[in-house]
């Protein structure tokens, strides 16, 4: 009888994401991550294969962690364009140096050489897309955005505003991530507001 598994996938992958941005893929170990749950690096191997198992389970979970901040920002908000910030600012709020950033723009190099994580970011990339279209055509709906506004268009325009900021603060650094996206989402979406 196989013994009960005292910590769960989703504890491992979360630590996965921290070691991540502290090491990059490149540089993170199994043992690093083991170390961050208190398992050893053979157990990693038997759930998950090899690190780029561990990697690619990553990968495929990230659609679901989209879906699920966007349903904790939509709970803090009743609006829905503060929903839409929120959930943006939220999904960076946990960086605070620049070089977490550039070790988790490393995982794009996966995204673009390797198929099978290309597919897990292509998955995500349209779970950021359909959540963010589906917010802002809540927020035409309630009046807060103007209802010549193409939400799927702009859906997509913001996912570039994202992750180009993402990568423009990486290099620059200027001030808090958070300010710094919070800035180039509000410019790029204040023409589609309705003014109160």
């Amino acid at each position: 009888m196989a013994r009960p598994r005292l910590i769960d996938d989703d504890a491992i992958l979360d630590a996965t994401r921290v070691v991540l941005a502290e090491l990059g893929p490149v540089k993170l170990t199994l043992a690093a991550v083991g170390a961050r749950v208190g398992l050893a690096a053979p157990t990693l191997i038997q759930r998950f294969g090899s690190k780029r198992g561990l990697l690619l389970a990553s990968a495929a979970r990230s659609p679901l962690m989209v879906i699920r901040a966007a349903a904790e920002a939509e709970a803090r908000n009743t609006s829905p364009m503060a929903a839409l910030r929120d959930f943006a600012l939220s999904s960076v709020a946990h960086i605070e140096r620049r070089e977490q950033l550039g070790n988790g723009l490393g995982f794009v190099q996966l995204d673009v050489a390797d198929p099978e994580f290309r597919e897990h970011a292509l998955a995500h990339s349209a779970a950021i897309v359909d959540t963010t279209a589906r917010l802002l055509g809540a927020a035409r709906t309630a009046g807060e955005l103007k209802p010549s506004a193409d939400v799927d268009a702009l859906a997509r325009l913001t996912l570039v505003c994202f992750n180009g900021a993402l990568q423009v603060w990486a290099v620059n650094g200027w001030g808090s991530l958070t300010d710094f996206l919070r800035d180039q989402l509000d410019l790029l979406l204040a023409p589609y507001l309705i003014e109160e």
